[in-house]
């Protein structure tokens, strides 16, 4: 798994932000192993923010390389686009009316 110490989006603006999100969410949901997605900054190590995709997988044995070789070859992404780190969770955590709950997603993973 790569490390969360690249800044990434810091400049952005979160439409763009919820766009590169939702973007890296398409892809990801196009992977057959892949049942649930959610794509966040999270703090980096340099103070900035990274891209991470929490995933909920349908099967097991499918590895960070894995899903990282998906999306390259899928060639809806550029590299500054991808995710620096795959997490796979039991679950996301959402709010009754469905929507993620990124701080949870953050303290509990």
């Amino acid at each position: 798994m790569m490390e969360c110490n690249q800044t990434v989006g810091s400049e952005a603006s979160p439409v763009i932000n919820r766009f590169m999100f939702r973007q890296v969410e398409n892809v990801l949901y196009e992977h057959s192993a892949v049942d649930e997605v959610a794509v966040i900054n999270a703090p980096g190590k340099d103070g900035g923010e990274c891209l991470v995709a929490y995933i909920v997988l349908r099967v097991d044995g499918i590895t960070e390389a894995d899903i990282f070789t998906f999306m390259k070859q899928s060639n809806q992404l550029t590299d500054d686009n991808l995710p620096q780190v795959i997490k796979f969770v039991p679950r996301i955590p959402k709010s009754p009316s469905g929507k993620v709950l990124k701080m949870k997603l953050l303290e509990q993973y």
